[in-house]
Formats: structure tokens, sequence, C-alpha cells
């Protein structure tokens, strides 16, 4: 009987929605913490596969104009300002979730392989770069 009131609000509509985003766009992987910087698993994406994240910075650094479009082509279809989900769009979003970033991307637990916006291995490595380098704007 609570469920049918809930559903039925406006609030629970939204509520709904948000969960039914925040599933499809959610991973079972392991945490960021859970995985090496080098990572090879048969059952993890091709971008995945040998990955390693950067150990120094590239002259000149990666700019956020070099990684941006990835973020808008490859995460915002979910982290796109949704109610629930941490915003990626803009500069100061990213920046401020740049560790969490770097252990999903590493990890392969963003974006999961359910989310239809399938990132290849050099844009991986360009958004760790970037991180690595210290997030240049």
């Amino acid at each position: 009987m609570a469920f049918r009131t809930i559903a039925g609000s406006l609030g629970g509509a939204l509520l709904v929605a948000s969960l039914v985003v925040a599933a499809a766009c959610s991973s079972n992987d392991a945490s960021p913490g859970g995985k090496s910087d080098a990572i090879s698993d048969g059952a993890l994406p091709e971008s995945c596969k040998d990955l390693t994240a950067p150990t120094a910075c590239p002259s000149p650094a990666p700019t956020f104009a070099s990684v941006e479009p990835i973020f808008e082509q490859r995460c915002t279809s979910c982290h796109g300002g949704v109610a629930g989900l941490w915003p990626l769009r803009g500069y100061e979003h990213i920046v401020d979730w740049a560790d969490t970033i770097r252990g999903e991307v590493l990890g392969c637990s963003m974006p999961p392989l359910d989310a239809g916006s399938g990132i290849t291995k050099e844009e991986r490595l360009a958004i760790l770069q970037w991180i690595r380098c210290g997030t240049p704007q």
C-alpha cells in the first residue's frame, strides 16, 4: 500500500526514474581500490586489456579541452546531471571527481559494459594521462 502511495506521487515517479537510470549506469565490477594499475583479464572489454596507468606526464601536458569530448560522448548519457548521479559536465564537476574517475576508468568499472557508450583504450589513457598531469584546464 505504501508503495502505491509513493509510486502514485510525482516524487515517487522521480525516485523510480532515478533508480532506473542508476541501475542502467551502474556496475558490479570491483571498486577502484580493488584493481591493480596493470590490468589483464579476459572478462574485461578490449579497452581494458593490459591497461596501465601513466607514470609520467608528457610535455606538453594534455588540457581539459583534449578530454572534455570524451566525457561528453562516453559519460554524460548517465552523468549529465540526472538527479541522484554525480554530474560530469564542465571542468569544475569533473575535477572534483578526478580521483574517483581515475579509479573507475583504470578499474574499468566506468563506463559499465551495459551503458552502451563504449570507450576506447586511447580514450581511457587520455583521461588517465590528463589526471596524472594534475588536471590542467
